[in-house]
């Protein structure tokens, strides 16, 4: 069951005004915009799902793998908090890949937008192998990082991000996405 956070509304900067919006209504505008950077103009198809709630802790991710083991379905996790500056935000992401009988995690995930790319993909941890790239009907695991800074790539992609939201729910609501509240 999500809880709702007790941090601040989400505020956002667009020219000289502030709006303010609940972070139920930012998270789905966020996971709207991150499907959005993942997938291009590509829709999503079974076998992949991607999830927005609080952060999870270990049982939680167990849960979850097992859940999409039990589905046979890869899932993107997007975890919402409060940030360092006390703002609720995108604070991390994990990648639960179905292979087999196995459900590989990987926590503590980025996204990166190469220079000039339309097509963001997932970055996991320091140190660990490879990146993330969505596809319609699966998580693909691509050996090697992807080409560039990876600094300036994490950079972008925040920036890309930021200016999605920035401009409201109108520029992620296609009606590509469909988007259910969990129950309180």
């Amino acid at each position: 069951m999500r809880r709702r956070t007790s941090g601040p509304d989400a505020g956002m900067k667009q020219g000289s005004k502030t709006m303010t919006m609940t972070n139920d209504a930012f998270e789905t505008a966020c996971t709207k915009a991150v499907a959005r950077l993942l997938l291009g103009n590509r829709r999503l198809k079974e076998g992949i799902v991607l999830t927005g709630g609080n952060q999870l802790d270990l049982d939680g991710k167990v849960r979850l793998a097992r859940q999409a083991r039990a589905s046979d379905t890869d899932v993107l996790h997007l975890e919402y908090g409060t940030d360092d500056d006390g703002r609720h935000g995108l604070t991390g992401m994990i990648v639960f890949m179905v292979r087999g009988d196995i459900c590989h995690i990987q926590t503590q995930c980025r996204l990166f937008l190469s220079k000039g790319g339309t097509r963001g993909v997932v970055l996991p941890q320091p140190g660990a192998r490879g990146h993330y790239r969505l596809a319609p009907g699966e998580i693909l695991h691509i050996d090697g990082k992807p080409a560039g800074d990876v600094t300036d790539g994490m950079a972008r992609a925040d920036a890309w991000l930021a200016r999605q939201l920035a401009l409201g729910s109108d520029a992620a609501d296609d009606g590509r996405y469909q988007v259910w509240s969990q129950a309180a």
